[in-house]
């Protein structure tokens, strides 16, 4: 069983002899195939082929917006295992007049394989990147286990030994949802990082997607997914398939700080109890489809890799996106509820327009402004919200929300430590709010506030953020 990507990488290379089926874009015939993973987690190919090889790629005009959908098609020469390499993209060649050869360079957007097997798959490992929690003490642990056996031949006398060698650590959370458990696992051992999720029978790519996001939110920082690959039972542990995709990083996931939003353990700050964790995350799983995590989710990765400058705006969208939602599903952001009452104003509104002497295309720019009329401001609709969840919005907090779109409107900025600061509490009020109405916890770290030297400060979901009450 292969616990680290790097492993996968090193068993595609190692497949000597595979079958061109089809080369789509590349140089054919190719002599030799290569990948490898950039400072950035891309996957690279590198291909060999003879100078005089040729190519079936179209061009594509400079500027053209199109999706990739080149496909290559390999095939191992002594089984019926196949790899298909997707969203090809050629950039770069060299050829070499000493050894005949061209070779080619290409950005891929996944790698798949399939191996012979006549067991049904029952594992799936994920490999992931950038959820190293070195900031939390986990709760469950991992032991691994080494044996050697030693046969010592003397005439018709055999004798064998077996040498164990076992070490354990605290590297693994233990998750349990609906009829599956999962292990999220994040060690070192012999100097090699671990980053993977094991899960305990095979879940569909959009339901370990949902996990991921939902992790992602628990621990504050972005997982990054690399690939998977899905094993026979646990005692043969049989590759049947794997699959290795290019990384997403949101254009700076790895630098960003672990914030959680919430505490995960009620001993320390820094520790992380399986059943508050467990917890949280069916909340938030729960409540996934119902208001567009994925897309809140999205956003928000976005808008904590953004420029301050812009984070404002995105953060403002996160919460905007979310409010709407909540507001559609539990109430509505209309001033006149009536329906009797505000379908009598809009027809003699609109009969008053008819009648105005301006013109035809004036009325009706007029007559499409009509319905917006009955729309609350956005920061009533805010406060709205904060009333149905019955939390508290401050003074502080409505002035941020009031200020968040000075940069879309293209307004200097005239404090940057306030505006940054502005951005904390934008991003804390998001992650209130995904709380709250997850019924996910009953605190949140205000990242706003000044903690003390081990934590930020800790608040009640009730609470909001009050200035001058950063000590």
């Amino acid at each position: 069983m292969y616990l680290l990507e790097s492993k996968i990488i090193e068993l595609f290379n190692n497949q000597y002899i595979m079958d061109v089926i089809n080369a789509d874009v590349l140089y054919n015939p190719i002599r030799s195939i290569n990948i490898k993973r950039d400072s950035e987690l891309k996957i690279i190919l590198e291909t060999i082929s003879s100078f005089n090889a040729t190519t079936q790629a179209d061009i594509i005009p400079v500027g053209m917006v199109y999706v990739n959908r080149s496909e290559v098609k390999l095939k191992d020469k002594f089984s019926n295992s196949l790899f298909v390499l997707a969203g090809v993209t050629p950039y770069s060649s060299n050829i070499s007049l000493n050894d005949n050869v061209r070779t080619e360079w290409s950005s891929l957007d996944s790698i798949t394989a399939t191996f012979e097997s006549l067991a049904e798959e029952k594992y799936l490992i994920e490999f992931v990147s950038n959820m190293d929690m070195n900031n939390f003490i986990l709760p469950d642990n991992i032991s691994i286990k080494k044996s050697i056996i030693e046969t010592i031949n003397i005439d018709k006398i055999n004798f064998s030994d077996t040498l164990t060698n076992r070490t354990g650590s605290l590297g693994c959370i233990s998750v349990k949802i609906n009829d599956f458990s999962l292990y999220i696992c994040s060690y070192k051992h012999n100097n090699q990082n671990y980053q993977y999720i094991l899960y305990d029978k095979i879940i569909s790519e959009e339901e370990r997607r949902k996990i991921r996001d939902c992790v992602s939110f628990i621990i504050g920082k972005p997982i990054i997914y690399l690939g998977c690959s899905t094993y026979t039972d646990a005692e043969e542990s049989k590759m049947v398939s794997f699959e290795l995709k290019s990384a997403y990083d949101y254009k700076g996931a790895f630098t960003l700080e672990e914030w959680p939003p919430t505490i995960l353990s009620s001993k320390m700050s820094n520790m992380i109890d399986s059943t508050v964790f467990n917890n949280l995350l069916i909340s938030l799983y729960e409540n996934y489809e119902k208001y567009h995590f994925q897309h809140l989710f999205w956003m928000y990765w976005h808008a904590s890799t953004s420029h301050f400058y812009s984070a404002s705006v995105q953060f403002g969208g996160c919460i905007e996106s979310l409010q709407n939602s909540y507001l559609e599903k539990n109430s509505n952001s209309k001033i006149i509820e009536s329906t009797e009452i505000w379908k009598d104003f809009r027809d003699k509104t609109k009969k008053l327009i008819d009648e105005l002497w301006i013109d035809e295309n004036m009325q009706k720019l007029l007559g499409n402004k009509i319905d917006n009329l009955n729309l609350l401001p956005q920061q009533k609709q805010l406060e709205k919200l904060f009333n149905l969840l019955n939390i508290e919005l401050t003074d502080l907090e409505s002035h941020t929300w009031r200020q968040r779109n000075i940069p879309a409107h293209g307004k200097k900025i005239e404090n940057d430590i306030d505006y940054i600061r502005g951005v904390k509490i934008l991003r804390t009020l998001f992650n209130r709010l995904i709380l709250k109405i997850s019924n996910a916890s009953e605190y949140y770290f205000d990242y706003y506030s000044l903690g003390n030297e081990k934590s930020y400060k800790l608040r009640s979901i009730t609470d909001g953020i009050k200035d001058g009450e950063e000590n």
